[in-house]
């Protein structure tokens, strides 16, 4: 198949060269053109396509920064520290807070 497609083959040579039924290879390249015919996209869907990897990348871009940013902004990530209520209406509470207690 690949000989008729990309190598020019005619089908003839090709079924000789691979030693297949020339109606076998025949329904084979029908089948493997009109699959390719079938994968291309309308203009309209490349368009789609552009502005959906564009924005996939920002989003992407905009998740590190915002990564970055709560890290930065508490000193650490994911370090939760307990702390007590004194008198109020938390018993307990995780805040972030670089291991200090705070009351409530």
């Amino acid at each position: 198949m690949a000989l008729v497609l990309e190598q020019n083959y005619t089908l003839i040579q090709a079924t000789v060269s691979l030693g297949v039924n020339p109606k076998t290879l025949s329904t084979w390249v029908q089948n493997a053109r009109q699959q390719s015919v079938n994968l291309e996209l309308s203009p309209n869907e490349r368009e789609e396509l552009y502005h959906l990897r564009r924005e996939n990348k920002e989003l992407r871009i905009e998740k590190e920064i915002l990564k970055k940013a709560s890290v930065d902004s508490i000193g650490q990530c994911n370090n939760h520290v307990k702390t007590y209520g004194c008198g109020g209406s938390f018993d307990e509470a995780y805040i972030y807070n670089k291991g200090k207690s705070v009351c409530f």
